[in-house]
C-alpha cells in the first residue's frame, strides 16, 4: 500500500500553464513529520510502483495526483478530478517553507 506524502511546494517556471520542475512536501511519520522533494519523473516512478501517493490540499479538500499520458506516450502529472494540475501547482509556494 502506498504511503501518503501531502505537496505543499512546486518549482515552476512561471510561466502560466508550466509543469512543476520539482515538488516536495511533508509525510507523516511515526514520531514526526519528513519534508521531501522530488522531480516529477521521480513522483510518477513512485506513483506507478505504488510506492507514494501525493496529494494537494487546497480549501481543505484533498486532490489526489495521478500518471496522465499525453500524445506520444509521455507522461506528466495530473489531478484526479477537476482541478487544473498547472494551476494548482502555481497556486502553491516555489520553495519550501524554513
Amino acid at each position: 500500500m502506498a504511503a501518503s506524502a501531502q505537496v505543499t511546494w512546486a518549482a515552476t517556471s512561471g510561466d502560466t500553464g508550466s509543469d512543476a520542475q520539482k515538488i516536495g512536501g511533508v509525510v507523516k511519520r511515526f514520531f514526526g513529520n519528513a519534508t521531501w522533494q522530488l522531480a516529477p519523473e521521480e513522483a510518477i516512478a513512485c506513483i506507478e510502483q505504488d510506492e507514494w501517493s501525493f496529494f494537494v490540499e487546497l480549501e481543505g479538500e484533498r486532490y489526489w495526483l495521478v500518471v496522465e499520458e499525453t500524445d506520444g506516450d509521455k507522461k506528466k502529472l495530473s489531478l484526479a478530478g477537476d482541478a487544473e494540475v498547472e494551476a494548482v501547482f502555481a497556486s502553491l509556494p516555489d520553495v519550501p517553507d524554513q
